[in-house]
């Protein structure tokens, strides 16, 4: 089954961010935001408290944005 992790993506946009800004204040590559936020990756347990950070959640709701959800499901 295909994850998503379109809450991730909407968070982004909400916090300010594009991938590019996003990947430049966690020092990762763009294309690592991509895959997080596709589901094709899941951030590193050290990176997440840093993501969430920058999101501006807790550690909580991002690891909610992360599980793995089918695509085309609807999403509160």
């Amino acid at each position: 089954m295909a994850r998503s992790s379109r809450p991730l993506a909407n968070r982004r946009v909400i916090a300010g961010y594009t991938q590019e800004g996003l990947a430049e204040a966690l020092g990762v590559d763009r294309t690592t935001i991509g895959r997080w936020e596709r589901g094709k990756q899941q951030p590193q347990p050290w990176q997440r408290p840093d993501l969430a950070h920058k999101l501006g959640i807790t550690l909580e709701q991002l690891d909610g944005m992360l599980r793995p959800q089918s695509v085309g499901a609807d999403v509160a």
